[in-house]
C-alpha cells in the first residue's frame, strides 16, 4: 500500500488505505493530496455521522467540469451541429442515468464512504449518490492537478471513460431531430418517398468517412459526411433544412 494510512481519520475502516490505492489504478490517476480522493468519495450520510468534510462542494464544481469537457469535445467532433442539437446531445451523456452507468463500470460504489443508513438501504447502489461522487472525483482530480496541468488531465480520464458512450449516444443521436423532422416535412407537404443513400465511402476501414444523400423522388435535398452511416444521414437532413432554409429565404 502506497497510502498514508495517518491521514484518514478515526471512523475510516481499516481496509480504506488499500480501497483508495486501488481506485487510483483504477482510474488511472495517483493523487498528490490524498485527502481530495477522499473527500470525493465521502457521502454527505457518513460526513454527518463522523463530522468529516462531504462530496457536495466538489460534486458542484465536477458537474461544471463534466460540462465543460463534453461541450467541448462535442464542438469539435460534431462542427456542423446547432446549439439546440448539440444541449441534446451532451445531456444523453451527462445524465444521473448516465453517470450512474459508468460509476458503476468503475465499481465505484465499492470505494465509497457512506452512513450505517445508507448502508443498510443499498446506498453504494444508488443512482444519485453514484453520479454525485463521479462528479466529485472528476472535481478532485482536477484540483490535484490543475497546477501543473489545467484541465488535460481531468479532460482526458472524462473522454475516456465516456468514450463507449459517445459513440452509444450518436448512433441513437442520430436517428432523431432533424432526421424525423424532415421526414415529417416531407410528408405534410406529400413530396414522396425519403430515402437516404451513401454515395461514397472514404478512408480506410478502421477511420471510415461515410457520404450520403437525401433524396425526395430523384432529386437531392441534402448531403452529410460522418463516421457512420446514421450520422452522415444526420448531417443530410442538417444540409437539406439549410438549403430550404436558403431557398425561403429565411
Amino acid at each position: 500500500m502506497t497510502t498514508n494510512d495517518n491521514i484518514l481519520p478515526e471512523p475510516f475502516n481499516e481496509d480504506a488505505p488499500e480501497k483508495l490505492d486501488k481506485l487510483q489504478q483504477t482510474i488511472a490517476y495517483k493523487f498528490a493530496d490524498i485527502r481530495l480522493l477522499i473527500q470525493a468519495l465521502t457521502h454527505k450520510s457518513f460526513a454527518h455521522e463522523n463530522d468529516q468534510e462531504n462530496n457536495e462542494r466538489l460534486e458542484f464544481l465536477g458537474d461544471a467540469i463534466l460540462q465543460f469537457v463534453m461541450s467541448d469535445h462535442l464542438m469539435n467532433n460534431y462542427p456542423d451541429l446547432p446549439e439546440g442539437m448539440l444541449s441534446k446531445f451532451r445531456a444523453v451523456l451527462v445524465s444521473e442515468k448516465g453517470l450512474s452507468k459508468l460509476a458503476q463500470k468503475i465499481n465505484l460504489g465499492h470505494y465509497l464512504f457512506i452512513g450505517k443508513g445508507e448502508e443498510i438501504t443499498g446506498g453504494r447502489a444508488k443512482s444519485s449518490i453514484l453520479s454525485d461522487a463521479l462528479e466529485a472525483l472528476f472535481s478532485a482530480v482536477y484540483l490535484d492537478s490543475k497546477k501543473d496541468n489545467g484541465v488535460e488531465i481531468v479532460a482526458r480520464m472524462i473522454k475516456t471513460l465516456f468514450a463507449e458512450e459517445i459513440e452509444k449516444a450518436e448512433e441513437t443521436f442520430a436517428t432523431v431531430d432533424y432526421k424525423t423532422d424532415f421526414q415529417e416535412y416531407v410528408q405534410k407537404n406529400k413530396l414522396g418517398t425519403l430515402v437516404y443513400k451513401v454515395i461514397e465511402e472514404r478512408g480506410p476501414d478502421h477511420d471510415k468517412e461515410f457520404v450520403t444523400a437525401l433524396m425526395v423522388g430523384d432529386q437531392i435535398f441534402g448531403v452529410g459526411t460522418g463516421k457512420s452511416k446514421k450520422m452522415s444521414e444526420q448531417h443530410a437532413a442538417i444540409d437539406a433544412f439549410k438549403k430550404l432554409r436558403n431557398r425561403n429565404g429565411s
